[in-house]
């Protein structure tokens, strides 16, 4: 167990496109879940050693401060570049002291996740969601236990993921699906993908947003490809033989697929478009604060 110290935790989005969100924040780098796809390898990350986790030993300290400097109530992205449910988070329980200061602070959160630890926090995310929009998206690739074991071999599997999005649900909290990456000759199915669909259905997620293919760059497609030369060297061959050194690698049949998920999508009345998932969680908000003045 590491730390460093940061010089600032928030950090001004270009615009509020990714659900929505004023700012970002990460109190932890790099992440020990084992996912072999994940795109925060990237070099233009600069994240060193990145399956080593260490965490903000200033970050409580500098968050306080910083909101305190903010004129404006806000929603506070958490969670995309390092996942705030890592397995340090067992000990350190640094992100529930972070809610509990946007909580204080009176601010907003939409939070990223492929961990079932984030239900310990429910009581957090129940107190904000009283004053500001709370937005908890569960990431997936896979619907499949037994696939997820092969690719993200230390998370929590989509079970346990499904489960812990009902439970969110039954308190009352805003919650749904991030299906990404999507990954091609692997998990770009459509059996595969529809059975994702109604598992979520099942449990009530509020949304799914998709990306139907993954990204593929420098250090994080070498570390991919070199997993699926241990998992499927057939596999691994077919990717370094069609892979076009593209930033970004779409999922095979792209078009029907995105055909299918929107239909099924609107035949079980889940949302999938960015501004719909927005206006959903945040304008209660703002037509109470509206009503204010």
């Amino acid at each position: 167990m590491s730390g460093i110290t940061a010089k600032q935790i928030l950090t001004k989005t270009k615009n509020t496109d990714w659900f929505g969100t004023d700012y970002n924040m990460n109190v932890y780098r790099g992440c020990n879940h084992g996912c072999i796809y994940c795109d925060s390898r990237s070099e233009c990350y600069q994240i060193e050693q990145f399956d080593q986790v260490t965490y903000k030993e200033n970050a409580l300290v500098l968050l306080n401060q910083e909101l305190q400097g903010k004129r404006k109530k806000a929603v506070i992205g958490f969670g995309a570049m390092s996942d705030a449910y890592n397995q340090l988070e067992k000990k350190k329980y640094l992100t529930r002291q972070v809610l509990e200061l946007i909580d204080i602070h009176g601010f907003g959160i939409s939070l990223a996740t492929k961990n079932s630890l984030l239900t310990r926090d429910i009581d957090c995310f129940k107190k904000i969601q009283r004053h500001s929009p709370v937005n908890l998206g569960f990431s997936f690739s896979t619907s499949h236990d037994g696939l997820a074991r092969k690719i993200e071999r230390n998370v929590s599997l989509p079970s346990e993921r499904f489960r812990a999005i009902e439970e969110c649900k039954l308190n009352g909290l805003y919650c749904g699906l991030l299906m990404m990456p999507i990954l091609p000759y692997i998990t770009d199915n459509w059996k595969l993908m529809a059975d994702l669909i109604y598992k979520a259905h099942e449990v009530q997620a509020d949304y799914i947003y998709p990306l139907f293919g993954m990204t593929l760059r420098d250090r994080q497609k070498d570390h991919y490809i070199a997993s699926l030369h241990k998992l499927s060297p057939a596999l691994a061959e077919k990717y370094q033989r069609n892979y076009k050194e593209t930033y970004f690698f779409p999922a095979q049949n792209y078009e029907r697929l995105v055909d299918n998920f929107k239909n099924l999508c609107t035949k079980l009345g889940i949302v999938y478009e960015m501004a719909e998932i927005i206006s959903n969680y945040q304008m209660p908000y703002e037509a109470e604060q509206s009503t204010l003045f």
